[in-house]
């Protein structure tokens, strides 16, 4: 099923740049269709990874990545489906992520038991919170994506906006993931907090996205500026999930996360 998911996202992307060059909004519709089916897809697999796995699929870097395509994916049609011209750019970023996750070497996609930290409610509370976060992230840095290639100023002004709203609610989701992962490590390690380099980047990001947020009221960092930090934020997102747990492991850092 995530296969011909995969498939057919690259069929929507194709639609979707015809619509940009052509100006054919029912280009554009059948891209949203082709996506809609995708995200459908991409669900029963994920349902069925938890299903084979016998727990909650977001346990591994793996894992973690398919709920990271399906929240990018099915919050991405939220945000620009009746919106002409405004979806390729995150399903561009669906795409590569949705690359990544299939192209993992078999050890990495094998399914494995919970540790016994994980065998806890704000396991799952924890890292879907995460996941839609992201997900919306991502959505927000494609907005920004067309919003610099469009030309047209309404088009454009249409984008950011959408963007700075999908902006607001990831940092929402981000802010909650952090409590209530903040909960879960008082009952799984005794702290709330304690500088591992997962958390320690988290924070990062945080700041990385707040500081767009402060600055949103000066005009002259309206626009083009706006998407260019909220780009630079999702850059974080993706150093955080991938980049830290490389460091930590070449670096011999302590870390009490998995990935």
């Amino acid at each position: 099923m995530l296969a011909i998911g995969y498939g057919l996202l690259w069929g929507a992307l194709v639609l979707y740049g015809l619509e940009w060059r052509t100006g054919r909004r029912w280009l554009g519709w059948g891209a949203v269709g082709l996506s809609a089916v995708a995200w459908g897809l991409w669900t029963a697999g994920l349902v069925g990874r938890g299903l084979a796995a016998g727990h909650w699929p977001m346990s591994t870097r793996y894992e973690f990545g398919l709920a990271f395509v399906w929240a990018l994916l099915g919050l991405h049609l939220l945000a620009t489906a009746g919106t002409p011209r405004a979806g390729g750019g995150g399903l561009l970023l669906a795409l590569a992520l949705a690359t990544w996750a299939l192209t993992r070497p078999a050890g990495e996609r094998a399914a494995a038991p919970l540790l016994p930290v994980l065998r806890s409610v704000w396991f799952p509370l924890h890292t879907f919170a995460a996941a839609l976060a992201y997900g919306l992230f991502g959505v927000a840095a494609g907005l920004g994506l067309t919003a610099l290639a469009e030309r047209e100023e309404a088009g454009r002004t249409a984008r950011l906006r959408a963007m700075e709203r999908t902006t607001d609610w990831g940092f929402l989701w981000l802010t909650l993931s952090m409590l209530l992962g903040g909960v879960w490590a008082r009952y799984a390690w005794g702290r709330y907090w304690g500088w591992d380099p997962k958390e320690t980047w988290t924070l990062v990001v945080w700041l990385l996205y707040l500081l767009p947020l402060h600055l949103r009221p000066l005009p002259p960092w309206r626009g083009r500026r706006q998407a260019v930090l909220i780009l630079l934020g999702f850059a974080g997102v993706l150093f955080l999930w991938l980049g830290v747990p490389w460091i930590a492991r070449v670096g011999r850092l302590q870390s009490l996360h998995g990935f």
